[in-house]
């Protein structure tokens, strides 16, 4: 694998997901690379939003495509979370349908992390699964959301409770599209990104040095390999690419109680980690200067780590649809201390008194 330097040199990082082969791309003109891969398949459909439309870096990747090779149809899917829905995914399966597509056509996502999501779940489930690759537009779809291949629509109570795993074929990732997202879009991307810092306390410092600022290609980059690796060594989620659900279970129930509109991802994730270290402090795991120290670190990303009480409340209730739960009740991705720092685990219980003890401690009663 190459890593990025100065000179704006490509990272080339080969992803492995049980039988399916990849790379995830991250460097200046990397889309280009899309042009061959279409051209190897019969027909392309894009799946994009509108608002990605306006985007320089969708323009370009839309004219690529058109001039490179067959486009058959392009899907254009509402905003953000509303175009991950199993009404959307109907809509877009039948203009695929209309279009010709077939089994040897490429669905290629161009947007953020709704849309990757929302595209790969398309590919995996259109004549029971085609190809499909992601040119991520947005902060959290580099670094988390077009990578590894978990692709999902929402139920209205729970967020991509419905999905599959299905690899994409190809990761172009140029981080000269985050230039032009709007101030929110960045800071939603920055909680996933300080998701991987919690995960790796390492990368805590380079993350407080942004203050909020978009991050260089050289931490894009170590996030997707951060997320590559983990996806390696557990393809479909059973052990331990559990810890990239860290921040998750109550971020998600946040998510579900603003109807998918009210929080942006990375918003309701950042509320979620405060809410996991205040989770894993009152079970003695760790002290409270772990936890000031994230909070510190949502703080100066701009991003919230607290939520009103109802909302907290109604977050809590909504937790109980989490993927994670098992008969015996919700499993949590937890830190641990271990010296002066923390590591974290996947699959921890935790007693209801002091769940509820954290969702009363994240309620901002100012609000």
């Amino acid at each position: 694998m190459t890593r990025p330097r100065a000179g704006g040199e490509v990272a080339v990082i080969p992803a492995v997901q049980g039988d399916a082969r990849y790379e995830v791309r991250v460097g200046p003109g990397v889309a280009a690379a899309v042009a061959p891969l279409a051209r190897a398949h019969d027909s392309v459909a894009i799946v994009t939003a509108r608002p990605v439309l306006r985007s320089p870096a969708a323009r370009r990747a839309l004219a690529l495509l058109s001039r490179e090779a067959n486009v058959a149809t392009t899907i254009v899917l509402p905003d953000g979370e509303r175009g991950k829905t199993l009404a959307e995914l109907e809509r877009a399966a039948t203009k695929l349908l209309r279009a010709g597509c077939t089994r040897r056509s490429l669905v290629v996502a161009v947007g953020g992390g709704a849309v990757s999501d929302a595209a790969g779940f398309l590919a995996a489930t259109f004549m029971r699964g085609v190809p499909w690759a992601a040119i991520p537009t947005t902060l959290l779809a580099m670094v988390d959301a077009a990578i590894g291949g978990k692709t999902a629509v929402n139920l209205p109570a729970a967020k991509n409770a419905v999905g599959a795993f299905h690899p994409p074929s190809a990761v172009l990732a140029d981080p000269a599209a985050l230039a032009t997202l709007p101030a929110r879009e960045v800071r939603s991307g920055l909680g996933e990104v300080l998701k991987y810092a919690a995960l790796r306390p390492a990368l805590l410092g380079r993350f407080a040095r942004l203050r909020g600022a978009l991050p260089d290609a050289a931490l894009v980059a170590e996030c997707a390999r951060a997320k590559v690796d983990v996806v390696r060594a557990d393809p479909t989620e059973r052990g331990e690419r559990k810890l990239l659900n860290l921040g998750h279970t109550f971020g998600h129930g946040v998510e579900a109680a603003g109807g998918f509109s009210r929080f942006a991802h990375g918003e309701a994730v950042a509320v979620g980690l405060a809410f996991a270290f205040r989770l894993a402090a009152r079970m003695g795991r760790i002290g409270p200067l772990a936890v000031a120290e994230i909070e510190d670190a949502i703080r100066a990303a701009g991003l919230p780590a607290r939520v009103t009480p109802a909302v907290a409340r109604r977050a809590a209730a909504l937790m109980g649809y989490d993927k994670k739960r098992t008969a015996a009740g919700l499993r949590w991705v937890l830190p641990l201390a271990r010296g002066a720092s923390w590591t974290v685990e996947w699959d921890v219980s935790a007693p209801p008194a002091a769940v509820a003890a954290a969702v009363r401690e994240i309620s901002d009663r100012s609000k």
